[in-house]
């Protein structure tokens, strides 16, 4: 895409309708990008809340652009073209992403990250979404503060700029934010249910260290008397068991009672897991509490999501231990998974 901003032409007045019809366009975009995360996760907006931070985020983003545009037609620029363009972009990257919830493609066995191919495609539709609107902030404001050279090439080195700065401003949150089990309080109790999020299943369809530290965990607290029953999650990737069978099977050589185990093999994702205790759990009389079991660098985003889904939920971190470079790196890719549940709640 190549963009060309003129400077050389005479400067000239434009109507008001002209910012004000920018500004409508990006009201629409936001109140869609809504509609489109609840709409992601089985919710109507009648659950919209403020007090979610990727909703505060979306937000700001938008009253960010339409401000500098505000202030952009005041400057009298007589060029709009590359602004047109820049704003066409998003909202067709959107719509896009939006027809992709609505049509179920294949996913070609792809995983990354854990996550199925049509996920991946739609992070990477809704990123790309991010990054125009970064870049748009960019140029207008680049333009009001008078900066006029390589306008367009100095704007994408800034959205570049701005997405490493929200990335690291959000692992500092998840440092700051980590729960452990130090840090939370549980009540015993038999009529509440611990949830053990699936994780890796290795060859031979053998647990990680991750997932039986999580099933360990668990066991734990049914022992301990803080749970009645325990419920397993997970699906699986190509050629695998599910990862709620595995430790289910992990379960049974640990001396678990299996009559107080149950197991679903459908949800491919935190998000799943959570929309799933929303629909299933929360609501059922003989359930006082749900605590979730994972490991400790998972537990924030957790917490997030469930904010999202406007549920009460406890935390139970497993005994999983990790050395100081396999923990960065955890973090890291929690970092980058949550500020996507927030922005697009994916």
């Amino acid at each position: 895409m190549t963009l060309i901003y003129n400077y050389n032409h005479m400067k000239k007045n434009y109507p008001i309708i002209y910012p004000l019809f920018f500004s409508f366009v990006l009201i629409l975009q936001l109140i869609f990008l809504y509609y489109i995360k609840y709409l992601n996760q089985g919710l109507t907006l009648n659950e919209f809340s403020f007090k979610n931070i990727g909703n505060i985020f979306n937000l700001l983003v938008i009253l960010c652009l339409i401000i500098g545009i505000i202030f952009y037609f005041k400057r009298k620029q007589n060029e709009i073209t590359s602004l047109i363009i820049l704003i066409f972009i998003s909202t067709l990257t959107l719509f896009i992403t939006y027809l992709l919830t609505l049509v179920e493609i294949p996913s070609f066995e792809l995983y990354m990250l854990g996550q199925p191919g049509d996920k991946v495609i739609e992070a990477a539709l809704f990123t790309l979404y991010q990054f125009i609107m970064f870049i748009s902030i960019s140029f207008v404001w680049l333009i009001v503060l008078r900066s006029n050279r390589v306008v367009l090439l100095r704007s994408l080195y800034n959205a570049i700029a701005m997405i490493l700065f929200f990335l690291a401003m959000t692992f500092i949150f998840i440092q700051t934010r980590e729960y452990s089990s130090d840090h939370w309080s549980l009540t015993k109790g038999d009529r509440n249910v611990a949830v053990v999020l699936g994780a890796a299943v290795w060859s031979d369809n053998q647990p990680s260290p991750s997932l039986s530290g999580r099933v360990d965990r668990g066991i734990e607290l049914y022992t301990n008397k803080f749970v009645g029953g325990i419920l397993l999650t997970g699906s699986n990737a190509p050629g695998e068991m599910s990862e709620a069978e595995v430790a289910l099977e992990y379960a049974r050589k640990k001396g678990m009672d299996m009559e107080k185990v149950r197991y679903e093999s459908l949800t491919t994702s935190t998000s799943e897991q959570l929309k799933y205790i929303k629909k299933y759990l929360i609501d059922e009389e003989n359930i006082n509490d749900v605590i979730v079991v994972s490991d400790a660098y998972h537990l924030v985003r957790i917490i997030e999501i469930s904010k999202f889904f406007n549920i009460n939920i406890k935390v139970a971190a497993s005994p999983s231990h990790l050395n100081y470079k396999k923990k960065f790196y955890m973090q890291l890719r929690e970092s980058i998974a949550l500020i996507v549940f927030w922005s697009f709640a994916l």
